[in-house]
């Protein structure tokens, strides 16, 4: 057997190319698996179906006991099944087609590019043959005309219409490359202005994919085809070829430094001798400088995606946690971890009473003052905003980056907010509004930590018993007043500054917890707790 691939039609109509490359492939909605399946609908089980493959006795596909069951030819799969090419995998909303070649070389005639791309990808001495002038001359102005490009949608763009200063070149596309989904993402076919590609007797648009067999060749030997005399006799075994009726194609890696970016094809419906030599170097030419525009577009956009988190980020990370994550590219793990964490909750006592004495414009302006007191006391102690409910702050110390001082952090978080909503409850009184006060609630100890939610939407939160517990405390908490665990009890070292409440009922909960209030007055006034960030 040859190579083989998998056709995949997304939902939303867009189609990629999955080669097969290794002896098991995993197909689920789940992120971990080789191909990733996205459903919002969950018609796609996490880890719904493997393909083992073997060059010497083929593919076999094998239902992971899927929930909607997976399918081959409409047939529902209930033992391992092996594929033949053509055939058809229907998991959920998704259509995969297997595709298979014959083995035994490519049964083409088939050139490799004499031009090197990564020569083309580096600046140029001055040369006076006349050949090289004019190559230097066509990479030059390839050069400009892809440097006004600043997407990689432009970049493709502008390079398959590039292609078309070819006069033998009829249809062309850029597919690009997705590492880390390991598939070609497949782009529409471009044509040339005024050809009609219907005149091709053997032409059928619907069937047109690149072949398995040229994609392999093209990404193992980094080097651009050139195919000729596709009529030939011996070219009657590649089924892809000749149902798209070509003539003549171009296919070129498009890379940079090294790193595959997609594969640039272009082709001839009409004769097999449409490229010459001089038209196969023009076309290494535009796939190497290609390569470093789309290379930079990809870049850019990687910068503004990472404008982009680093705000979104910013949202509820303090500054300098933002910056570990963002200088370590990201890898810092921020989803579902099990780890200590100190969970603190702030609400405003009597709200919905002191929310009846003002109308809609007060209560949000209200609202704003103490969730940027709340915000700033939260940053300063290394905390993470995790969500407003309502009248309501939860904060989480210790996540994402462990801490063996976030519940000391935490406290001195929770001594700012009553120092702070203390100020701003003078403020109110001055101008003749109704005081505010806060009561807090705080625990440690372990919980699941990272980004919870749908692929459509995220949000980092923590859940488990010790978010339970800190949310009971809050609710038990007096104006002005601060209520911590046993827990938070111990890891502050206990003292004075804290008073025993004993052994306290909080709802849903059989056991009684041990609870201690904190003289956070005292701590303001002589103690450097407040006034240091640790």
């Amino acid at each position: 057997m040859g190579a083989c691939s998998l056709f995949i039609k997304e939902p939303d109509g867009k189609k990629r190319v999955v080669p097969i490359e290794r002896p098991t492939l995993s197909l689920g909605r789940a992120q971990d698996n080789d191909v990733v399946l996205t459903d919002s609908e969950l018609r796609v089980s996490r880890r719904h179906a493997v393909i083992e493959w073997n060059p010497e006795s083929g593919a076999t596909l094998r239902d992971e006991r899927a929930v909607n069951g997976t399918f081959v030819n409409k047939q529902k799969v209930t033992a391992p099944v092996a594929l033949h090419g053509g055939d058809v995998i229907s998991i959920g909303p998704h259509e995969i087609v297997f595709r298979e070649e014959k083995s035994g070389g490519l049964p083409w005639k088939i050139e490799t590019g004499a031009v090197d791309l990564r020569a083309l990808q580096k600046p140029q001495e001055p040369a006076e043959e006349a050949p090289r002038l004019k190559a230097l001359e066509l990479l030059n102005e390839v050069g400009l005309k892809l440097a006004g490009t600043h997407t990689p949608s432009e970049v493709m763009k502008e390079a398959i219409q590039l292609l078309f200063r070819i006069e033998g070149v009829q249809r062309a596309t850029l597919w690009p490359w997705d590492e880390k989904e390991r598939c070609f993402h497949q782009m529409p076919l471009e044509t040339r202005a005024g050809f009609d590609q219907l005149s091709a007797p053997m032409f059928d648009p619907q069937n047109l994919v690149l072949s398995s067999t040229i994609l392999n060749q093209v990404r193992q030997q980094n080097k651009p085809l050139l195919i000729r005399d596709i009529k030939s006799s011996e070219f009657s075994l590649s089924k892809s070829i000749v149902r798209a009726g070509i003539q003549a194609a171009f296919c070129s890696p498009v890379t940079s430094q090294g790193r595959l970016l997609g594969v640039m094809y272009a082709d001839n419906l009409m004769r097999s001798d449409a490229f010459s030599q001089e038209d196969f170097q023009t076309f290494t030419i535009i796939a190497a400088q290609a390569g470093m525009a789309l290379a930079n577009s990809l870049a850019r956009q990687e910068i503004s995606r990472q404008d982009v988190e680093r705000a979104n980020l910013s949202r509820y990370l303090p500054p300098q946690v933002v910056d570990l994550i963002t200088s370590k590219g990201g890898s810092v793990e921020l989803g579902g971890v099990l780890q200590p964490v100190t969970v603190l909750f702030a609400d405003i006592r009597g709200f919905t009473r002191l929310s009846e004495q003002m109308d809609a414009r007060e209560v949000v302006d209200l609202l704003n003052d103490f969730f940027a007191v709340m915000t700033g006391a939260i940053f300063r102690s290394n905390g993470t905003l995790d969500k407003f409910i309502g009248d309501c702050v939860m904060a989480l110390f210790g996540a994402p980056i462990p801490s063996e001082r976030s519940p000391r952090n935490a406290l001195v978080a929770a001594v700012r907010m009553q120092q702070q909503v203390s100020r701003l409850g003078e403020e109110r009184v001055q101008r003749g509004l109704a005081p505010m006060r806060i009561g807090i609630g705080l625990h440690h100890g372990p919980a699941v930590v990272g980004n919870i939610g749908s692929a459509e939407r995220m949000q980092y939160t923590a859940i488990g018993d010790t978010v339970n517990v800190a949310a009971r405390l809050v609710s038990r908490a007096e104006p002005g007043q601060i209520l911590i665990s046993e827990t938070m009890y111990e890891s502050a070292g206990g003292g004075d500054l804290f008073h025993d409440l004993g052994q306290i009922s909080v709802k849903n909960r059989d056991a009684q917890l041990r609870v201690y209030s904190v003289d956070w007055e005292r701590i303001v006034q002589g103690t450097p707790a407040a006034s240091s960030a640790s």
